[in-house]
C-alpha cells in the first residue's frame, strides 16, 4: 500500500513540474506565442499530453470546422513543430516584440510547385479578434503541406525529436501509401475502409456478447427470445459502431475538410443509436414495472408506469435533438435563450398543451380515476379508461369506440367513477297478473328474499322485496338489491344467476308474469248510477279492512323489515 502511494506520489509530482514550467499563455507578442508553443510542445515531447492540449492555445482555430476543432487543432501542433523542428533551431530572442502597428509577423513562407500547381507555404503569427497573438490559420492551412516538404530534414541540433507509434509505423509502409489520390493519402483510403470493415466486425461481436448475456439473463426469468425480438438489439449494435468509427477517424490524421463532416456523421449516429438505445432500455425497465404492477392491487400504477415512460422518452428524444443539433454546428444555446425570451409567447400559444400537462399531473396526484375504471365524465363521454397519456386520456365506450379526452377539461370536470363503486345496485320492477292470488304474491316476495340471501355476492344487510304498486297491466313488484362485485361482468354474471332463480321461483309457485296488454269491454244495458253506498256496505268495507289489516303484509323476518305497529311511531 506505501509503495502504491508513493509512486501515485511521483507521476503527481512528475505531471505538475511539467506545468510549473510551462509560462503563461499571455499570447502578447509574436515572441511570447512562440516561446509558450515551444515550452508546452517540448513537455508534451517529454510524455506530458497536457503540453499538447496547452500548446493549441496557440494556433488561431477560427476557421476550423467546429466537430473536428479539437483534433485538428492538434493534430496542426504536432505537424508545426515537426515543421519548426526540421527548420532551425529558434532563438526566441531574434522573434520580434509587439508593435503597435505590426498585426502580423511571417516567420517562414515558401512558394513550391507541384503537379503543375504553385502553392504559398506560410509560418505565420497574427493579431485575432481576442487581441491575443496566434499562428494564423493561413499557417494551419498550409502545415501539412509545408510537413511535407521538410520531412526527410533531420531535426536541428539541441532539438528534442517528436517520435510517436503512428510515426515509427508509417516507416514500414510502403511510399506509395504517402501519395495522395482524390483528396487524402493512399494509405488514409484504405484505413478509412479498414474502419469500416473492423467496426462491421466489432459491433458483431459485441452485439453478440450482449445478445448472449441478456438472453443468459431472461433465460433465468423464463423469457425467450424470438428471431423477431433480436432486432431489440439492432440499435446497440450500431452505438458500438458509430464509437469505433469516432475513435477510429481520430487515428487517421485526415484534414480538417474532411474530417468535419465524417465525425459530424459519426456523432449523429452516435446519437440516434444512443436515443434509440435508451427508449428501448425505458421500454424494458416499464415493462417489467407493469409486471409488477399486475401483481400489485393498486391500480395507481397502472396510470404511472405509462406516464414515466412517455415523460422519459420525451426527455431521451429532446436531449437527442439537442445533441443532433450541436453536432451539426447550430447554436443550441441561443435557441435555448431564445426560448427564454419568448417564453410568455410560446406559453400563450402552448397555453393548451400546458393546460394538458397540468391536467395529467392532476390525474397522477388526485387520482380520480385508474386504468380500467368505468367513468362518466360530464354526463356525456361513458366508458373504461384505457390510457392516460400527457396530453390526453383514452377511453374506450361501450359500443367500441376510443374517446381521447384533453386531460386539461378533466381539471374542471365532474368525473362520475362507477368503477371505484363497492356496491352495484339493480333497481327493477317484477310485473305478475292481476288475477295472481295475494297469497301468492306473498310467497313469491317472501321466496325472493330467501334467494338474495342465498346468493353469495349480494349485499345481506339491505335490499328491499316488495308489492309496491298496480300498473297498467300488471301488479308490480319492486325489487331492489346490491351486489358486492369488482367489475361490469362480474355484475352481469351475477343478475343472470339472480333473475334464473326467481324466474325458477315464479314458475314452482304457478306465478304468471305479465305483459302489457289491454282488453276492451262493452256494455249493450243501461248502468245504474251508484250515487251512494248503503251504511251497511261501509261497515263491512271497514270491518273487512280491519281483518285484513291484523296480520302485516311483511313476515316477521329480520331481513324483510319490522311489522308496521314496530316500525313507524308518531
Amino acid at each position: 500500500m506505501t509503495k502504491i502511494i508513493l509512486l501515485f506520489s511521483i507521476i503527481i509530482f512528475h505531471v505538475n513540474s511539467f506545468a510549473a514550467n510551462y509560462p503563461t499563455a499571455s499570447l502578447e507578442s509574436p515572441r511570447s506565442t512562440m516561446n509558450y508553443f515551444l515550452k508546452t510542445m517540448k513537455g508534451f515531447k517529454k510524455g506530458d499530453h497536457e503540453g499538447l492540449t496547452l500548446a493549441t492555445l496557440a494556433l488561431n482555430q477560427s476557421e476550423l470546422d467546429p466537430t473536428a476543432r479539437e483534433s485538428t487543432a492538434k493534430l496542426a501542433a504536432k505537424r508545426l513543430i515537426n515543421t519548426l523542428d526540421r527548420l532551425e533551431y529558434i532563438d526566441i530572442s531574434k522573434i520580434p516584440q509587439v508593435s503597435k502597428t505590426q498585426t502580423l509577423w511571417i516567420y517562414k513562407q515558401e512558394r513550391i510547385i507541384q503537379n503543375n500547381k504553385e502553392s504559398f507555404l506560410e509560418i505565420s503569427i497574427g493579431l485575432d479578434k481576442d487581441k491575443k497573438w496566434r499562428f494564423t490559420p493561413q499557417t494551419l492551412a498550409s502545415i501539412e503541406e509545408f510537413e511535407q516538404t521538410v520531412r526527410k530534414n533531420s531535426v536541428a541540433k539541441g532539438v528534442i525529436e517528436l517520435t510517436s507509434w503512428k510515426e515509427k509505423l508509417k516507416k514500414f509502409f510502403p511510399a506509395w501509401t504517402a501519395q495522395r489520390s482524390f483528396l487524402l493519402l493512399n494509405g488514409q483510403w484504405i484505413a478509412l475502409f479498414a474502419l469500416v470493415f473492423f467496426g462491421h466486425i466489432f459491433e458483431k461481436l459485441i452485439r453478440l456478447l450482449i445478445i448472449a448475456r441478456v438472453k443468459t439473463i431472461f433465460a433465468n426469468q423464463n423469457i425467450h427470445f424470438t428471431q423477431h425480438r433480436e432486432g431489440f438489439f439492432s440499435p446497440q449494435g450500431f452505438f458500438f459502431f458509430s464509437i469505433f468509427w469516432i475513435f477510429g477517424l481520430e487515428l487517421l490524421e485526415l484534414p480538417d475538410a474532411i474530417l468535419g463532416p465524417l465525425l459530424r456523421i459519426g456523432y449523429i449516429a452516435f446519437t440516434v443509436a444512443a436515443v434509440f438505445t435508451t427508449s428501448q432500455v425505458v421500454d424494458v425497465i416499464c415493462q417489467y414495472l407493469e409486471k409488477k404492477a399486475l401483481e400489485s392491487e393498486n391500480k395507481f400504477d397502472d396510470v404511472l408506469i405509462p406516464l414515466i415512460r412517455k415523460s422519459a422518452k420525451f426527455l431521451v428524444y429532446c436531449f437527442g435533438l439537442i445533441f443532433i443539433g450541436d453536432s451539426l454546428t447550430i447554436d443550441m444555446k441561443n435557441i435555448l435563450a431564445g426560448l427564454g425570451i419568448g417564453g410568455i409567447a410560446f406559453a400563450l400559444a402552448a397555453k393548451d398543451t400546458i393546460s394538458n400537462l397540468f391536467g395529467s399531473l392532476t390525474v397522477l396526484l388526485d387520482r380520480p380515476f385508474s386504468i380500467g375504471d368505468w367513468i362518466v365524465i360530464d354526463s356525456k363521454v361513458e366508458g373504461t379508461v384505457v390510457e392516460v397519456g400527457l396530453r390526453s386520456t383514452r377511453i374506450k365506450t361501450f359500443y367500441d369506440s376510443i374517446i381521447s379526452v384533453p386531460n386539461g377539461s378533466l381539471i374542471n370536470a365532474s368525473v362520475d367513477n362507477l368503477g371505484k363503486r363497492t356496491y352495484r345496485r339493480y333497481n327493477t320492477k317484477i310485473g305478475v297478473q292481476y288475477d295472481t292470488p295475494v297469497e301468492k304474491i306473498e310467497a313469491f316476495c317472501e321466496g325472493i328474499r330467501q334467494i338474495i340471501l342465498a346468493h353469495k355476492w349480494t349485499r345481506k344487510d339491505y335490499f328491499h322485496v316488495y308489492f309496491n304498486s298496480m300498473g297498467d297491466s300488471s301488479l308490480q313488484i319492486l325489487l331492489y338489491l346490491f351486489w358486492r362485485v369488482p367489475d361490469w361482468s362480474a355484475e352481469l354474471q351475477e343478475r343472470h344467476r339472480l333473475l334464473i332463480d326467481i324466474l325458477r321461483l315464479g314458475r314452482e309457485l304457478g306465478i304468471e308474469f305479465a305483459f302489457p296488454t289491454q282488453t276492451l269491454h262493452i256494455f249493450n244495458e243501461e248502468q245504474k248510477a251508484l250515487d251512494s253506498c248503503d251504511f251497511e256496505s261501509l261497515v263491512y268495507g271497514k270491518d273487512l279492512a280491519s281483518k285484513i289489516t291484523e296480520t302485516p303484509m311483511s313476515t316477521k323476518h329480520h331481513r324483510s323489515g319490522k311489522a308496521l305497529n314496530d316500525e313507524i311511531s308518531l
